[in-house]
Protein backbone atom coordinates (compact mmCIF):
# COMPACT_ATOMS: atom_id res chain seq x y z
CA UNK A 1 0.00 0.00 0.00
CA UNK A 2 1.23 3.67 -0.84
CA UNK A 3 -0.75 6.70 0.17
CA UNK A 4 -0.07 9.78 -1.75
CA UNK A 5 0.15 13.20 0.24
CA UNK A 6 1.89 16.29 0.43
CA UNK A 7 3.39 18.07 3.05
CA UNK A 8 3.35 21.98 3.57
CA UNK A 9 4.03 25.19 5.73
CA UNK A 10 1.25 27.67 6.50
CA UNK A 11 2.90 30.89 5.18
CA UNK A 12 2.74 33.69 7.75
CA UNK A 13 2.52 31.74 10.52
CA UNK A 14 4.72 32.08 13.32
CA UNK A 15 7.09 29.50 14.16
CA UNK A 16 6.37 29.79 18.27
CA UNK A 17 2.65 28.86 17.07
CA UNK A 18 1.17 25.70 17.00
CA UNK A 19 -0.44 26.42 13.29
CA UNK A 20 3.54 27.35 12.31
CA UNK A 21 3.90 23.92 12.24
CA UNK A 22 4.49 21.45 8.88
CA UNK A 23 1.06 20.07 7.74
CA UNK A 24 0.78 16.78 5.54
CA UNK A 25 -2.73 16.28 3.71
CA UNK A 26 -3.52 13.20 2.12
CA UNK A 27 -4.69 13.58 -1.60
CA UNK A 28 -7.92 13.31 -1.78
CA UNK A 29 -10.89 14.75 -3.71
CA UNK A 30 -10.99 18.51 -2.79
CA UNK A 31 -7.69 18.73 -1.24
CA UNK A 32 -4.98 21.46 -3.30
CA UNK A 33 -0.99 21.24 -2.83
CA UNK A 34 0.22 24.46 -2.89
CA UNK A 35 3.26 24.82 -5.39
CA UNK A 36 5.65 24.89 -2.77
CA UNK A 37 4.34 21.64 -1.07
CA UNK A 38 6.76 18.65 -0.95
CA UNK A 39 5.15 15.06 -2.06
CA UNK A 40 4.90 12.11 0.17
CA UNK A 41 5.02 8.78 0.04
CA UNK A 42 2.41 7.00 2.89
CA UNK A 43 4.73 3.47 2.96
CA UNK A 44 2.96 2.19 6.09
CA UNK A 45 -0.07 3.55 8.52
CA UNK A 46 -1.11 2.06 11.84
CA UNK A 47 -2.94 3.01 14.93
CA UNK A 48 -0.15 4.44 16.56
CA UNK A 49 1.93 5.48 12.91
CA UNK A 50 3.56 5.49 9.87
CA UNK A 51 6.53 5.33 7.72
CA UNK A 52 6.82 8.24 4.92
CA UNK A 53 9.15 8.60 2.29
CA UNK A 54 9.50 12.42 1.40
CA UNK A 55 13.06 14.97 0.25
CA UNK A 56 11.56 17.29 3.31
CA UNK A 57 14.40 17.64 5.89
CA UNK A 58 12.98 16.43 8.98
CA UNK A 59 14.91 15.12 11.93
CA UNK A 60 13.95 13.53 14.66
CA UNK A 61 11.62 14.39 17.14
CA UNK A 62 10.15 16.75 14.25
CA UNK A 63 6.60 17.20 14.71
CA UNK A 64 3.71 18.04 11.85
CA UNK A 65 0.22 17.82 11.51
CA UNK A 66 -1.53 14.97 9.79
CA UNK A 67 -5.19 15.51 8.62
CA UNK A 68 -6.46 11.80 8.34
CA UNK A 69 -10.23 11.29 7.26
CA UNK A 70 -12.71 10.85 10.15
CA UNK A 71 -9.68 11.35 12.41
CA UNK A 72 -8.96 15.17 12.03
CA UNK A 73 -5.64 16.69 12.74
CA UNK A 74 -3.36 13.94 14.56
CA UNK A 75 -0.20 15.57 16.00
CA UNK A 76 2.70 13.58 14.87
CA UNK A 77 6.20 12.94 15.40
CA UNK A 78 9.41 11.70 13.68
CA UNK A 79 11.42 9.12 15.90
CA UNK A 80 13.24 7.57 13.18
CA UNK A 81 15.25 8.81 10.01
CA UNK A 82 17.21 6.96 7.44
CA UNK A 83 18.09 8.87 3.93
CA UNK A 84 14.26 9.66 2.78
CA UNK A 85 12.72 7.48 5.10
CA UNK A 86 11.23 8.44 8.34
CA UNK A 87 9.21 6.31 11.24
CA UNK A 88 6.88 8.56 12.95
CA UNK A 89 4.25 8.46 15.84
CA UNK A 90 1.04 9.99 16.37
CA UNK A 91 0.46 11.82 19.92
CA UNK A 92 -2.53 9.84 20.54
CA UNK A 93 -3.50 6.16 18.78
CA UNK A 94 -5.99 6.67 15.95
CA UNK A 95 -9.19 4.54 16.17
CA UNK A 96 -9.76 1.66 13.95
CA UNK A 97 -12.11 3.19 11.59
CA UNK A 98 -9.72 6.54 11.11
CA UNK A 99 -6.91 3.78 9.93
CA UNK A 100 -9.19 2.10 7.44
CA UNK A 101 -10.63 5.28 6.40
CA UNK A 102 -6.82 6.02 5.58
CA UNK A 103 -5.84 3.25 3.93
CA UNK A 104 -8.73 3.49 1.45
CA UNK A 105 -6.78 6.20 0.12
CA UNK A 106 -4.27 3.72 -1.40
CA UNK A 107 -3.66 3.96 -5.00
CA UNK A 108 -2.74 -0.10 -5.13
CA UNK A 109 -6.37 -1.32 -4.15
CA UNK A 110 -6.99 -2.60 -7.49
CA UNK A 111 -6.80 -6.45 -8.52
CA UNK A 112 -4.69 -5.11 -11.77
CA UNK A 113 -1.35 -6.87 -12.26
CA UNK A 114 2.01 -5.05 -11.98
CA UNK A 115 2.89 -2.15 -14.77
CA UNK A 116 5.57 -4.05 -17.20
CA UNK A 117 9.10 -2.75 -15.82
CA UNK A 118 8.05 -2.62 -12.13
CA UNK A 119 8.35 -5.41 -9.79
CA UNK A 120 5.18 -6.94 -8.18
CA UNK A 121 6.96 -5.91 -4.39
CA UNK A 122 6.43 -2.02 -6.28
CA UNK A 123 2.48 -2.56 -6.41
CA UNK A 124 2.25 -4.77 -3.53
CA UNK A 125 -0.95 -3.44 -1.23
CA UNK A 126 -0.21 -2.53 2.73
CA UNK A 127 2.04 -5.73 3.23
CA UNK A 128 0.03 -6.70 6.15
CA UNK A 129 -2.63 -7.58 4.69
CA UNK A 130 -1.70 -10.18 2.72
CA UNK A 131 -0.06 -12.39 5.42
CA UNK A 132 -3.21 -11.56 7.78
CA UNK A 133 -5.80 -12.53 4.99
CA UNK A 134 -3.85 -15.85 5.52
CA UNK A 135 -3.72 -15.97 9.01
CA UNK A 136 -7.73 -15.26 9.07
CA UNK A 137 -8.42 -17.71 6.07
CA UNK A 138 -6.77 -20.64 7.99
CA UNK A 139 -8.24 -19.71 11.56
CA UNK A 140 -11.51 -20.26 9.83
CA UNK A 141 -10.64 -23.14 8.21
CA UNK A 142 -11.34 -21.95 4.30
CA UNK A 143 -9.72 -22.35 1.45
CA UNK A 144 -8.45 -19.90 -1.18
CA UNK A 145 -11.40 -21.50 -3.28
CA UNK A 146 -13.41 -20.98 -0.81
CA UNK A 147 -13.32 -17.62 -0.77
CA UNK A 148 -12.63 -17.40 -4.87
CA UNK A 149 -15.93 -19.13 -4.70
CA UNK A 150 -17.89 -16.21 -2.45
CA UNK A 151 -16.55 -13.08 -3.63
CA UNK A 152 -16.99 -14.34 -7.26
CA UNK A 153 -13.25 -14.21 -7.95
CA UNK A 154 -10.28 -16.71 -9.38
CA UNK A 155 -8.25 -18.71 -7.01
CA UNK A 156 -5.20 -16.90 -8.37
CA UNK A 157 -6.73 -13.83 -7.37
CA UNK A 158 -7.12 -14.96 -3.88
CA UNK A 159 -3.48 -16.08 -3.90
CA UNK A 160 -1.93 -12.77 -5.59
CA UNK A 161 -4.40 -10.98 -2.54
CA UNK A 162 -2.01 -13.38 0.26
CA UNK A 163 1.33 -12.95 -1.63
CA UNK A 164 0.89 -8.70 -1.78
CA UNK A 165 0.85 -8.43 -5.55
CA UNK A 166 -3.04 -7.19 -4.90
CA UNK A 167 -5.95 -6.05 -2.64
CA UNK A 168 -9.71 -6.62 -3.52
CA UNK A 169 -11.39 -4.13 -4.67
CA UNK A 170 -13.55 -1.74 -1.70
CA UNK A 171 -16.94 -2.94 -2.57
CA UNK A 172 -15.40 -6.89 -1.79
CA UNK A 173 -13.81 -6.08 1.50
CA UNK A 174 -17.14 -6.10 3.49
CA UNK A 175 -17.95 -9.28 2.07
CA UNK A 176 -14.62 -11.13 2.56
CA UNK A 177 -14.82 -9.36 6.08
CA UNK A 178 -17.82 -10.68 6.97
CA UNK A 179 -16.87 -14.29 5.25
CA UNK A 180 -13.74 -14.47 7.78
CA UNK A 181 -15.97 -13.20 10.65
CA UNK A 182 -13.90 -10.13 11.61
CA UNK A 183 -14.36 -6.40 10.89
CA UNK A 184 -13.25 -4.77 7.84
CA UNK A 185 -11.08 -2.87 10.16
CA UNK A 186 -9.01 -6.15 11.42
CA UNK A 187 -9.10 -7.48 8.05
CA UNK A 188 -7.24 -4.55 6.76
CA UNK A 189 -4.84 -4.62 9.89
CA UNK A 190 -3.15 -7.49 11.85
CA UNK A 191 -4.28 -6.27 15.35
CA UNK A 192 -2.03 -8.78 17.00
CA UNK A 193 1.47 -7.10 15.40
CA UNK A 194 3.38 -4.49 17.12
CA UNK A 195 2.77 -1.41 15.18
CA UNK A 196 6.10 0.19 15.91
CA UNK A 197 7.87 -2.95 14.93
CA UNK A 198 5.80 -2.68 11.52
CA UNK A 199 7.27 0.34 10.52
CA UNK A 200 11.03 -0.32 11.24
CA UNK A 201 10.68 -3.66 9.44
CA UNK A 202 8.89 -1.37 6.25
CA UNK A 203 11.51 0.67 6.54
CA UNK A 204 14.21 -2.02 6.78
CA UNK A 205 12.84 -3.94 3.51
CA UNK A 206 12.81 -0.41 1.50
CA UNK A 207 16.00 0.86 2.78
CA UNK A 208 17.72 -2.53 1.55
CA UNK A 209 15.49 -2.14 -1.83
CA UNK A 210 17.12 0.91 -2.50
CA UNK A 211 20.75 -0.24 -1.81
CA UNK A 212 20.87 -3.84 -3.22
CA UNK A 213 20.85 -5.61 0.01
CA UNK A 214 19.46 -8.31 1.74
CA UNK A 215 16.89 -6.79 4.32
CA UNK A 216 18.68 -8.88 7.05
CA UNK A 217 21.48 -6.37 6.53
CA UNK A 218 19.96 -3.00 7.49
CA UNK A 219 20.29 -2.49 11.37
CA UNK A 220 17.93 0.20 12.96
CA UNK A 221 18.82 2.03 15.63
CA UNK A 222 16.04 4.37 17.55
CA UNK A 223 17.95 6.76 20.51
CA UNK A 224 15.18 6.85 23.48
Amino acid sequence: MVISAYLQTPVGASSKRRSARRQLQLEVRGTDASDAAIDVKIHNISLSGMLIECSADLNVDDQFDVHLPQAGTVLTRVIWSSERLYGCQFEKPITPAALSAAQLQSSAVGEDPPAVGKSARDHAADPRFGPNLKRLRIKKKLSQADIALALNVSAPSVSGWENGRARPKHDRMGILAELLGVPVSQLLVDVSTEPSQEMISAGRDLIARANGVDADRVRIFIEV
